[in-house]
């Protein structure tokens, strides 16, 4: 092997040996540079939030809470009308039924009625009900016997019937009037709230876009100032082929001698000459020595 070729190829395995330390080195720092970057965005974020925000998700929540229980009171109270208005219904052929002596018809629409009383939902009390009733009617029933307990083939008792049916039409009367005003009630309320809620969305939106909005400016930044930053250091290694060149430099014997010290040191003398491992000689020397000899 020539003195050029080992040159060549201590000069090709420099390269890239450099090059490999070089692409390594540039990829450990980007990979800090990224931790870094995550780091200072997530500090951004925590110290642009804010405060506010989790104050009005907390007002929101609770006004939601109040706006579900009166509507689902609302649906309850509506379901109890519908109950109620079919039993209105139910005591008035009850009275027709007593009042004809018809004790199939009587018994039968009785039933019906007390279906209804069962039906009826005992609707919680929230701020602006009032007392519809419901649990009393429920308590103490329509207090309407059956056709035989009336004996609805005689005058008196058609007539004790029809009193005991009158009673159960004016106490569900004012049963049937507040159900119906509470529902109202509700979902007025229910209403109300409804906008509460939509303004507080709103104002949250608001200001949740206003910090995105600084936080997307602050971290674009960010990212700009790493790049700009690595892109400086990727410079700072470009120059990777320098070692390559002081190798190459050594085939031609004018050139300065390589610094002390280093690999091409050991293989080129002060002379410029190549030096080999027997005795420090240069091949100058070697060469005037075989001539003399001669």
């Amino acid at each position: 092997m020539t003195v050029s070729s080992l040159i060549d190829k201590l000069a090709l395995a420099s390269v890239a040996s450099a090059q490999a330390m070089a692409t390594y080195r540039i990829k450990l720092v980007g990979d800090q540079m990224t931790a870094q970057l995550n780091k200072k965005i997530a500090q951004f974020k925590d110290q642009t939030n804010d405060s506010m925000i989790p104050r009005l998700q907390a007002q929101e929540a609770a006004l939601t809470t109040k706006q579900n229980a009166y509507s689902a009171a609302e649906a309850q109270y509506s379901q109890n009308g519908m109950v109620l208005s079919d039993l209105t219904l139910n005591l008035g052929t009850l009275a027709k039924a007593a009042q004809a002596g018809d004790a199939a018809t009587f018994d039968a629409t009785l039933q019906s009625a007390n279906n209804d009383v069962d039906s009826l939902a005992v609707v919680g009390f929230l701020p602006g009900f009032q007392p519809d009733g419901v649990l009393a009617l429920k308590t103490n029933r329509l207090g309407i016997g059956s056709s035989t307990a009336y004996d609805l083939s005689t005058p008196a008792g058609q007539a004790q019937a029809l009193s005991d049916i009158q009673a159960a039409q004016a106490a569900e009367g004012p049963i049937f009037a507040q159900t119906s005003q509470n529902q109202t009630i509700a979902a007025s309320i229910g209403q109300a709230l409804e906008g509460q809620i939509s303004a507080i969305s709103h104002q949250i939106s608001q200001r949740q876009f206003a910090v995105l909005s600084t936080g997307a400016t602050e971290i674009v930044k960010l990212k700009q100032q790493s790049q700009e930053q690595f892109h400086l250091f990727e410079l700072a290694f470009s120059k990777v082929g320098q070692s390559a060149s002081i190798l190459t430099s050594v085939q031609n014997a004018l050139n300065l001698a390589p610094p002390p010290g280093s690999i091409v040191s050991l293989l080129v003398g002060s002379t410029g000459g190549l030096t080999l491992g027997v005795g420090n000689l240069t091949t100058g020397t070697i060469g005037s020595t075989i001539s003399t000899k001669a």
